[in-house]
């Protein structure tokens, strides 16, 4: 149901006792972030039963990656949910996928470091021309200055 955007049948199914929305690994969650159903994510977030926290915080890096804005608001809400998990995987994956729109709202977010693991964000959107992105990580002051070793890179240099 979550996979297929079911919002009734989820609404069903939550309210069962017997069901156990957290089952598999929180499947019923990334399925919904899979296939892009934000209505279905935010029921499943108000389950205190889901846990949108769990695989190292897979939900926000695939939402992230996907480039999906509204559940990466969502999921940012969430106080079980930490977009920095797994040395700030999810601005990096939203920074290599182009999603400008996710990368800015990801920097909002205090917890995230846009120069984690030597600018890596900006590097593959450097490399991967994304233009706007870069535009968008250069304009955070947390983005290192000098960029390390790698601004021959990003400015062609």
């Amino acid at each position: 149901a979550s996979a297929n955007g079911h919002v009734d049948v989820v609404q069903l199914l939550l309210a069962d006792s017997r069901v156990d929305p957290s089952n598999c690994d929180n499947d019923a969650i990334r399925r919904a972030l899979y296939y892009g159903h934000s209505e279905v994510v935010k029921l499943l977030l108000e389950d205190s039963r889901v846990d949108p926290s769990a695989i190292g915080n897979d939900a926000i890096q695939f939402a992230s990656e996907k480039g999906c804005s509204e559940v990466v608001k969502l999921l940012l809400a969430d106080p079980r949910v930490d977009p920095s998990d797994c040395d700030n995987h999810a601005i990096r994956q939203a920074s290599v996928k182009g999603h400008a729109d996710v990368v800015q709202i990801l920097l909002e977010d205090s917890r995230v470091d846009p120069s984690a693991n030597d600018n890596i964000a900006i590097r593959l959107a450097s490399e991967k021309d994304h233009a706007e992105v870069v535009k968008i990580l250069l304009a955070d002051s947390r983005v290192n200055e000098t960029l390390g070793p790698w601004r021959h890179i990003i400015f062609n240099e």
